[in-house]
């Protein structure tokens, strides 16, 4: 099996696999070839669409005989939405895609330290850590939670994966539940967030997610969600970190537990059959419900410590035409307390928004600075469990009196036990209904109508219902 590795956002040398590589061939005797890609992530003009195309030059050059037979892509970080694009790109073309792909520590869904690289602190920290005047600012704005790129990658991905396009990929996503030991990592709060390995949260890593649509029907909202019809092996690896040769996921051997992440690896490049697969994703997901339920008993809520079993929901608000709304409020209301009151006050909204308070992590949402209709909350999985079922209500407004929209409640739609999954990220797309009825008129000609009559803005008296 040959093997191609792909590194991630903002390395500059091929150190970035440390001795993963090397371990593998070890440890997997049956590897044939490794490829190790090199790209720039840096340069302010490059995209992730941009290192995708690129990426499909590179293996094309590879040859046909080097993709012939069962051949894998591990990918780290960012390099996991460059496979991903890049594999989606390559459907339909003639040409093989590969039998299996690991993301390790995969941006899968972006990372909360986006925005912060784009920002001064992060061209200063490149400059001095990288040598390098820019960040890579497009790839930057393509990390950011909901981001246009991001809504489209998860979305494709979704799609194809449950039409069967994806049916001869053994797909595999694992990540780390330590921040490391590193003590400027506590400087900011984005390098330390529980349930994340300082760079990428568990529930953005993992390759199981939901996507739910919203919308205005005739007779209140619609709700539908999609899920992966077969579920992706998705393992946490505790202690491990993003980076590094002292806890990093592809750097740290030296655990007394094991060399966990090769451990892993070579599980998946040794599945075949589909049987084998699904039995994988069994074993893994057992194995993190083991993590989850010992993480969950030592959180002692709402005095204790932050749970590190968390959950991500993005919410993309547009209006019917697909305009983004970037003016909106979004309460998350603990539905229970709101059917109480057959006609809540504003002290009872106040009391069930306290009741749900607790689920919402810190610094939660986190709108985007690009895509503005983007907006992602942090949730304590196990918070939002014990205050369900839940009702969202989005409201928002515009500058001008004449247009506005309605509002939008909903709870999740029926196929789901929950809006949120343990670990897992979850996209909601929300359609928001104008209402341009102040916008136009008709009146009814007639003696009682004088002409030319009076100029409108506001409409004159005798408006048609």
């Amino acid at each position: 099996m040959n093997v191609l590795f792909v590194h991630g956002y903002s390395e500059t040398s091929l150190g970035a696999y440390f001795d993963f590589p090397a371990r593998l061939k070890a440890a997997l005797p049956a590897a044939g070839d490794v490829v190790l890609a090199a790209f720039n992530s840096l340069d302010d003009t490059v995209t992730i669409d941009d290192l995708a195309e690129a990426m499909e030059l590179r293996v094309t050059a590879l040859g046909a005989a080097w993709t012939q037979g069962p051949w894998a892509i591990i990918c780290h970080s960012t390099g996991a939405l460059i496979a991903r694009r890049w594999l989606l790109n390559r459907l339909g073309t003639g040409n093989a895609i590969p039998t299996h792909l690991i993301t390790m520590a995969g941006a899968n869904h972006g990372s909360t330290l986006a925005q912060m690289g784009k920002s001064v602190l992060g061209y200063v920290q490149k400059l001095l850590l990288k040598q390098s005047p820019t960040v890579g600012a497009n790839v930057l704005t393509d990390l950011d939670y909901g981001s246009d790129f991001l809504l489209k990658l998860n979305s494709d991905w979704m799609k194809r994966w449950n039409d069967g396009s994806l049916a001869n990929l053994f797909a595999f996503s694992m990540g780390g539940d330590s921040v490391g030991n590193d003590p400027t990592l506590q400087i900011i709060w984005q390098t330390h967030e529980p349930g994340s390995d300082n760079t990428v949260r568990i529930s953005g890593a993992n390759l199981n997610y939901t996507i739910i649509q919203v919308s205005h029907g005739a007779e209140g909202p619609v709700a539908s969600a999609v899920r992966p019809i077969r579920p992706v092996p998705h393992l946490i690896l505790p202690g491990y970190s993003h980076f590094g040769a002292v806890s990093g996921i592809l750097g740290w051997n030296s655990n007394p537990e094991g060399d966990l992440p090769i451990d892993a690896t070579v599980r998946a490049l040794s599945v075949k059959t589909a049987d084998d697969y699904a039995s994988c994703a069994k074993d893994w997901q057992n194995a993190v419900d083991t993590w989850s339920a010992t993480n969950q008993a030592t959180h002692v809520a709402p005095n204790g410590p932050p749970s590190a079993v968390n959950s991500t929901a993005v919410l993309t608000i547009r209006d019917e035409s697909g305009r983004s709304i970037t003016d909106c409020m979004i309460t998350i209301l603990d539905k229970g307390v709101m059917d109480a009151a057959v006609a809540p006050s504003a002290a009872t909204t106040v009391t069930a928004a306290n009741n749900v308070s607790n689920a919402i992590m810190p610094h939660s949402p986190i709108q985007n600075n690009v895509q503005q209709g983007s907006y992602s909350f942090y949730f304590d999985y196990n918070e939002y469990v014990a205050t369900s079922p839940h009702l969202f209500n989005v409201e928002a407004s515009l500058p001008q009196s004449l247009v506005s929209f309605v509002p939008l409640q909903f709870t999740q739609p029926a196929s789901l036990p929950h809006t949120l999954f343990p670990n897992e990220f979850t996209y909601v797309s929300l359609t928001m209904k104008r209402d341009s009825d102040q916008t136009y008129a008709l009146y009814r000609f007639g003696p009682a109508l004088p002409l030319p009559g009076p100029s409108w803005m506001p409409f004159p008296p005798g408006r048609l219902p």
